[in-house]
């Protein structure tokens, strides 16, 4: 059974259709803030081209934890109890791990879209529906942050396509040729 995302009181609900569910809380407007910077630079390749693939990975990591409300620096140990909203972190954090790593996917992806600046329920659904998937949903949220033009002509580079500019993008040329340098962009 395929896996299905409802909202319900502010929360996305992912339904594995296996009798199984997991709750993405939102997170707080600062945190939905560096979320879209960091997918922005992960996906358009900026991050790769100036800062290689180790701040990629870090990158995804920090998304990833951001986007479930995992505290992403170690606090300091100090000998009182942590708070409620600690265990509430600590616990999504290590439901979170014992996923499988396919489903580990989903849900962070499902995460992403869901806590970034443009993302929300309907580019869930983009993904988890089999016809668009992970490329129409971060479609969707780079159109609502004001990249679609540039996504679009990266995704079209990526899949071997070369489109001809729509009126809204005349200015940009119609094959991309890569440098090779680290400063191209598209």
């Amino acid at each position: 059974m395929p896996t299905t995302a409802r909202e319900e009181a502010g929360n996305l609900i992912l339904d594995f259709g296996d009798g199984s569910t997991y709750t993405i809380y939102p997170v707080p407007g600062s945190a939905g803030i560096e979320i879209q910077s960091l997918l922005v630079g992960v996906a358009l390749g900026v991050t790769m081209n100036e800062q290689g693939p180790e701040a990629v990975i870090a990158n995804t990591d920090r998304l990833t934890k951001l986007s479930l409300g995992i505290p992403t620096e170690a606090k300091k140990r100090f000998r009182k109890a942590p708070n409620q909203k600690d265990q509430a972190a600590q616990r999504r954090h290590a439901e979170f791990d014992q996923m499988r790593a396919a489903r580990q996917t989903i849900v962070a992806q499902a995460a992403i879209l869901w806590n970034t600046g443009g993302g929300g329920i309907d580019a869930v659904n983009d993904l988890l529906n089999e016809a668009g998937g992970y490329p129409k949903a971060l479609g969707r949220v780079m159109e609502s942050s004001g990249l679609g033009d540039k996504y679009k002509v990266l995704k079209a580079y990526l899949d071997g396509v070369v489109q001809e500019p729509s009126s809204e993008t005349d200015s940009m040329p119609s094959t991309i040729t890569p440098t090779g340098t680290a400063n191209t962009s598209v």
